[in-house]
């Protein structure tokens, strides 16, 4: 399999340098959206406030992975990013998305509810397939649609936002074997956050020389 995949120059108005700074998203703007979905959160009580907040975004990722759109609203982007800062399980149901074409109400499920035994059993093998079953490969147009919307979103909000973006980012990256560019992502997020888990965990694989079962057996980049 010919690695064709991973980060690549942004285009169209991202490429604009005047249009990539007017699209930014200040620290204001998603300090704000932060606060205004922690008061949801202990209004309506987390799971409602979870659903609430993750629908809409969550189909709108699913849509973008399918290939039915071609960038986020910004504002689903500022949820997105403000509910993987607070909600490890959305990042979590983010990569899923990716890695397993989940359907939408399982997505939702994974994302709302981290202690659901089916969410916990389709992450664990999920992720266990990656490292140990060489049958299990990427989807390389899924993976480039999700990994050119993640680089778009690390652009866009401020440093301290994009540590989970980043850290999905890398694990992308580890996933369809581009090496050096998922540890730059997992030391970049780690630079923001010494304590982000899976950024550690996957700068510490790469460093081991321990990658995806397929990559073995093929030159890695």
């Amino acid at each position: 399999m010919t690695t064709t995949v991973g980060l690549r120059p942004l285009s169209g108005d991202y490429a604009d340098e005047d249009k990539l700074r007017s699209m930014k998203v200040d620290e204001r703007t998603m300090d704000m959206a932060r606060e205004t979905f922690r008061r949801s959160r202990r209004r309506e009580g987390v799971p409602d406030a979870d659903r609430s907040w993750f629908g809409e975004p969550l189909r709108e990722w699913a849509r973008l992975l399918e290939g039915r759109s071609d960038d986020l609203d910004r504002a689903v982007m500022i949820r997105l990013c403000v509910g993987m800062g607070e909600v490890m399980s959305m990042r979590d149901a983010m990569l899923m998305a990716v890695l397993a074409k989940v359907e939408q109400e399982r997505l939702l499920v994974l994302a709302t509810e981290p202690h659901d035994k089916d969410s916990g059993r389709l992450v664990y093998e999920t992720l266990r397939d990656g490292f140990e079953n060489p049958a299990s490969r990427p989807d390389t147009e899924r993976c480039q649609r999700g990994i050119d919307a993640l680089a778009r979103m690390v652009c866009l909000v401020p440093a301290g936002y994009s540590v989970q973006p980043l850290t999905t980012l890398a694990y992308l990256l580890w996933w369809v074997g581009r090496d050096e560019q998922s540890l730059a992502c997992a030391i970049r997020a780690l630079l923001l956050d010494d304590g982000c888990t899976m950024a550690s965990i996957i700068a510490g694989s790469i460093a081991r020389g321990v990658f995806p079962a397929w990559v073995h057996g093929r030159e890695r980049e």
